[in-house]
């Protein structure tokens, strides 16, 4: 699975090779800035490490088997997008994270990790109410608007100021949030944090229990 800013696309008709090589533009780094006043990490780099993040994560690096701490800035793969909504999740569960920015797709937000990240860890989001140019593989600006609406979800306390400087970007809500019913915990087999339904759970997965009982019957 790639772990670069990319989000999977189509390309209009007449524009040319599909690839989902889609960076962000510099006026949404420029809205981060302006939000968490600097960014720690940077999971899903592109080439150039062109978020100005202390830390970057290239596909290389794979961010999904790192651990991530202080203020996030997430424009995840858009194919496999989940997987990186889960792992903020477990990190700012914690209080490793101290806040986040997440940009995505607005379908994006249908999927299982999405939901996750709406209702334990977002604070609020924007949806943009204008045109949205990514940057492409060569790093100028798509001749084509995305065909899908672009949000920008946050989570953190500077709820406020998150609203305050996105609102002539698009249309700003607040998240409602249910009572808790996850906690975090650690993984008994291969000791990776994970966000737990039960009180009695164990096991971040099905393959950890299973390999756990299988090494307590032959041992």
């Amino acid at each position: 699975m790639p772990s670069r800013s990319t989000w999977s696309y189509l390309p209009h008709k007449g524009e040319g090779t599909c690839s989902d090589e889609r960076y962000t533009p510099q006026w949404v780094l420029d809205l981060a800035l302006g939000v968490m006043g600097g960014i720690d990490l940077d999971p899903c780099a592109d080439p150039l490490k062109r978020v100005p993040a202390t830390l970057h994560y290239t596909k290389e690096d794979d961010g999904l088997e790192k651990a991530w701490a202080g203020r996030v800035f997430l424009n995840p793969p858009y194919s496999g997008s989940s997987h990186w909504f889960k792992h903020l999740c477990i990190y700012a569960e914690s209080g490793a994270v101290k806040e986040a920015l997440v940009l995505v797709p607005i379908t994006a937000l249908g999927s299982k990790g999405a939901r996750l990240l709406m209702k334990r860890t977002a604070s609020c989001l924007t949806l943009f109410d204008r045109s949205f140019n990514f940057l492409g593989e060569d790093y100028q600006e798509l001749p084509t608007n995305s065909p899908i609406p672009l949000c920008l979800v946050y989570a953190g306390a500077n709820t406020g100021r998150f609203l305050d400087l996105t609102t002539d970007r698009g249309y700003g809500m607040i998240v409602h949030k249910p009572h808790p019913r996850h906690t975090q915990k650690q993984c008994s087999y291969c000791g990776k944090p994970f966000l737990a339904k039960r009180s009695t759970a164990r096991f971040c997965g099905a393959t950890c229990r299973k390999e756990s009982h299988r090494k307590s019957i032959f041992n």
